[in-house]
Formats: C-alpha cells, sequence, structure tokens
C-alpha cells in the first residue's frame, strides 16, 4: 500500500492558496490529513479540498511535527519567520514566495528544468519555487542554453495585479469601476498610483542598483534554475492593469548560430510549453493562458539587429504554473524519487 502524506498549506485563503488547494484536489498525491492555515481573521472558514471541507485554523498555534508536506503560499516575511520553524519541526517546505531565492543551500526547481537538484533539499528541509516569471523564461531558455549555449538574455516582465494577492486584483476592481462611473479615485493605496487604465514602470521596492526586487529576483532566479551563474540576465518589471496571467518579451543571442526552425523544433519538444505556430499568431494572457497549464510560447522570430539573436514571446498563468502547479509538481517529483 502506498504512503500517505500529511499535508499543510499556509495561506490557504489567499489567491495562490486558493489554486493549490484546486490542484491538490485534483492531484494523485497520496494526500492523508490535510490541514489549512492562515491568519487570526480567517480561522474558521471552511474550504473545499478534493471534496473535503477542511476548517482554516491559525498559523501562529500551528504544529508542524504533524505533518510530512507543507506548502507555503505567504508573502516573504512570513515565509521567513515560519518556513524554517516547518523544516525544523520536520515538515519539508515548499515555499512560493521568494524569501529564500538567494540562499545557495536551498534548491530553487522547476521540475522539467533542473529536477536533478531537487536532492539538495535535505540540507535546509525547504524548496523553492521560483517567481512566475522565472519559471515560464527557464523552461524557454534551457533547451536553447543546452544546444547552442546563451551569451546574454533581455527579459521585460509584466506582471498582473493578482502577483501582489487579493489586495492587488480589488484594488484594480475597484479603481475601474470608479473611473468608469465617471468617479475620481484616490491613488494612495496599494500602489501609490493609479493602477487601472495605466502602467507602472516599479515592481516591488527600488534597491541601491535603481533596479527592483522583482527584476533582481527574476535574474537571479533563472541564473540559478540553469545552473549557469555567468549568464547574463538583464531583467525589467512592469505592473499592468491585467487582473491574471504573467508575460514575458525576451530578447537572446545564442553562442552558435540557431535558426528560427531550430529553435522552434527545440521547444517544441520541451514538456509544458505550447507553442502559437500560425503566421502572425500570438498567445495572450485571457485568450490561451489564464486557467491552462502551460506555458504558452509566441511571436518567436529572429533579431534584425544581430545575427545570433532571437526574440520571443510568453504568457503563463500566473497562480497556476507560475505558481501553485509548479509546487505540486515539486511535491509529486519529491515523492516519486526521493521519499
Amino acid at each position: 500500500m502506498q504512503n500517505k502524506y500529511d499535508v499543510v498549506v499556509v495561506g490557504a485563503t489567499g489567491l495562490v492558496g486558493g489554486a493549490l488547494l484546486e490542484l491538490l484536489g485534483e492531484s494523485d498525491l497520496p494526500l492523508g490529513d490535510v490541514s489549512l492555515l492562515a491568519t487570526e481573521e480567517s480561522a474558521g472558514k471552511r474550504l473545499n479540498v478534493g471534496g473535503r471541507h477542511v476548517a482554516v485554523r491559525p498559523l501562529s498555534e500551528f504544529d508542524f511535527s504533524t505533518v510530512q508536506l507543507a506548502f507555503f503560499a505567504v508573502p516573504e516575511a512570513v515565509a521567513l519567520q515560519y518556513a524554517p520553524r516547518a523544516a525544523e519541526a520536520g515538515a519539508i517546505v515548499i515555499d512560493c514566495s521568494g524569501a529564500f531565492a538567494a540562499e545557495q543551500d536551498i534548491p530553487v526547481i522547476v521540475p522539467e528544468v533542473n529536477a536533478e537538484m531537487l536532492a539538495d533539499f535535505r540540507e535546509r528541509g525547504i524548496i523553492a519555487s521560483p517567481s512566475p516569471g522565472a519559471i515560464q523564461l527557464s523552461m524557454v531558455l534551457k533547451p536553447l542554453l543546452d544546444a547552442a549555449g546563451l551569451q546574454q538574455v533581455h527579459a521585460t516582465l509584466c506582471e498582473p495585479v493578482s502577483a501582489s494577492g487579493r489586495e492587488g486584483v480589488d484594488e484594480l476592481a475597484r479603481q475601474t469601476a470608479r473611473l468608469m462611473n465617471g468617479q475620481g479615485i484616490e491613488a494612495d493605496g496599494l500602489y501609490g498610483r493609479q493602477i487601472a487604465f495605466n502602467m507602472l514602470p516599479l515592481v516591488g521596492e527600488a534597491l541601491g542598483s535603481g533596479a527592483s526586487r522583482a527584476e533582481v529576483r527574476l535574474a537571479l532566479e533563472t541564473m540559478r534554475l540553469l545552473g549557469d551563474p555567468s549568464l547574463r540576465v538583464n531583467a525589467t518589471a512592469v505592473r499592468l492593469p491585467v487582473f491574471f496571467g504573467t508575460s514575458l518579451t525576451v530578447s537572446l543571442e545564442t553562442v552558435q548560430p540557431m535558426d528560427v526552425a531550430q529553435a522552434a523544433s527545440l521547444l517544441a519538444g520541451m514538456p509544458g510549453l505550447a507553442a502559437v505556430e500560425e503566421e502572425g499568431g500570438y498567445a495572450s494572457a485571457i485568450t490561451e493562458a489564464v486557467g491552462d497549464d502551460r506555458v504558452w510560447v509566441s511571436r518567436l522570430r529572429p533579431d534584425l539587429s544581430r545575427e545570433q539573436g532571437l526574440n520571443l514571446s510568453l504568457v503563463t498563468d500566473n497562480l497556476r504554473k507560475g505558481a501553485a502547479l509548479n509546487c505540486v509538481q515539486i511535491a509529486q517529483l519529491l515523492i516519486k524519487d526521493h521519499l
């Protein structure tokens, strides 16, 4: 008889937490008891996990020694406080907050890209699931890097408001409704600027270098996923007035010559990618990505400014493959090969 694993979802009432519950209920993971944690205000709510109705409990009171797997879908500060405690109590932590992206003794994993690095979880008991942008960027770059090498990558990340959680979705909806009804808005909320019908060229805190935390995280996680700390990744992150779906426009230069047909053939063989092949076609968040579990690739074309350059566009559902699905896939691989 297959072993069953007791799990806990920390941040169960958030957007990513909700996607995790849906995917866990649909998955083939051998789940035992399922615990759901959130803030004191959410305690007592009952949520559905694969037909089970489970009451939400306060995070501050939970004993992590009672579970084998702990999914963390919380802000960085909460993950930094509680994820090490969970690991010390014996649970294996799968975290998608970004809190551990820079810690070299914690593996950052996308199963399609670097599954072989998963065994490194034993050192700290924590596995990091990267940001939606790094997941989709690494999945596209991996086969190109292996075949032809990469000199440099320029990526512009277009983040939806759902990357800020439910508060971001509510703010865009509220501002849009007021503006459409001829009412003014106060733009001093979550983003400090009007987000409805606007584009914000800064995502997260600006660091001393001038780069934002989102830009540094995208570059760092991509280099770690590809196992190449010397790879030059230049990232720009902007916030769009879009509810769901993370988009990337990418310009890259290979070491060895590679034409569009060769690149398309390599990408077609990469698990988890879906390509739009018709001439003039492209994938967008709402039409293709939202609700889908794949990373969509379109507008693959030569860079007319350099001989060994390629351009392309990517989009994925930031709550599914961009977060919750990647965590579930990590757990499946963990159980299959390491537990």
